[in-house]
C-alpha cells in the first residue's frame, strides 16, 4: 500500500519536491478571509483544536492560530515546516508544527475538533489519511476539505492554456478520492461552499507563484521555464491571480450505539 507522495519517506528530503519549492510558496496570495471565517466556524469556540494536514508554509495554520485556536500544523516537507515555524515566531503566533505525514499522524485519538485538508488531497494516500482522520477526530468533530482551482478570468484562462500546452501531465482528478476520504473517515461531507478571490500581482510575484506549482516550476529545466514564463508575461491582460476554492465539510455523527443508549436512559 502506498505511503503517499509516491512512497517518499520523511527521511528522504532530497526527494520531496516541496522542499525545492518552499521558498516560492510565500508569494501565493493568502486564502480569502471568508474561507478562514468558515473554517473558524467549523472549529467551534476559540481554543478549539485544529489539525492542518499538509500545512505548507502556514497559509491556513497561521491565521487560524492567530484567531486563538489550538492549531497543530502537519507538514512532511522540512523546508516548508521551517518557514512556517519562522513565520509563527516572527508574528508571535503560538502553534505546534510537526514534521509528519497525514498518513501517520503523531497525535492521540480523538484529539482534534477540526481536521483541515487544503489543496493537498492529490498528494496523499487517501485510504491511510482517512483512517488517521477517523482516529484523531473527536466525537462531533468536523472535517474540512478545501480544493483549489484557477479562476475563469481572461488572464487565468490564458495562463491555464499555456500550462496545458507546456505541461500536459496534470494532477489527477479528485472526485473518487473525495468520496473515499468521506466514507473511510466516517464523516459525510454534506456541505459545499465556494469562495473566489482575485489578487493583482507584478511579474516578479507571478514568476514566484508559477515556480510554486508542482507540475510547472520544479518540472521544467531553466530554459523550458524561461520560455514558458515569457509566454505568460506576453499575455495581453493585466496579471491578476484568480482562484476558486471549494470547501466541502461535514461533522462526525454520534455513534448509533451511544445515541440509542442515551434514548433508553431518557425513556
Amino acid at each position: 500500500m502506498s505511503l503517499g507522495r509516491r512512497k517518499v519517506g520523511l527521511d528522504e528530503p532530497s526527494r520531496w519536491v516541496f522542499n525545492r519549492m518552499a521558498e516560492f510558496y510565500a508569494a501565493r496570495p493568502p486564502y480569502p478571509a471568508a474561507l478562514i471565517e468558515a473554517l473558524a466556524e467549523l472549529a467551534g469556540p476559540v481554543g478549539g483544536r485544529i489539525g492542518d494536514l499538509g500545512a505548507g508554509v502556514g497559509h491556513l495554520a497561521l491565521p487560524l492560530a492567530e484567531r486563538g485556536f489550538d492549531v497543530v500544523a502537519i507538514e512532511p516537507a522540512q523546508a516548508m515546516l521551517d518557514l512556517l515555524r519562522a513565520a509563527a515566531v516572527e508574528k508571535g503566533i503560538p502553534l505546534r508544527a510537526l514534521h509528519a505525514a497525514a498518513e501517520a499522524l503523531p497525535l492521540p485519538p480523538a484529539s482534534l475538533d477540526l481536521v483541515v485538508v487544503s489543496d493537498a488531497l492529490h498528494f496523499l494516500d487517501t485510504e491511510l489519511t482517512a483512517h488517521e482522520i477517523a482516529r484523531v477526530l473527536a466525537p462531533r468533530g468536523a472535517l474540512a476539505l478545501v480544493t483549489c482551482g484557477f479562476g475563469a478570468t481572461p488572464f487565468m484562462r490564458g495562463v491555464v492554456r499555456l500550462m496545458e500546452e507546456a505541461a500536459p501531465r496534470r494532477p489527477r482528478a479528485l472526485t473518487q478520492s473525495i468520496v473515499h476520504l468521506s466514507v473511510l473517515s466516517e464523516v459525510p461531507l454534506t456541505t459545499e461552499r465556494r469562495f473566489h478571490d482575485e489578487t493583482p500581482i507584478d511579474h516578479a510575484s507571478l514568476d514566484q507563484i508559477l515556480r510554486s506549482i508542482s507540475f510547472i516550476g520544479p518540472a521544467m529545466n531553466p530554459a523550458r521555464f524561461a520560455a514558458f514564463r515569457a509566454r505568460v508575461h506576453a499575455l495581453p491582460d493585466a496579471p491578476v491571480w484568480a482562484r476558486t476554492f471549494v470547501l466541502r465539510s461535514g461533522r462526525r455523527a454520534i455513534p448509533l450505539a451511544r445515541s440509542a443508549g442515551k434514548n433508553r436512559r431518557m425513556g
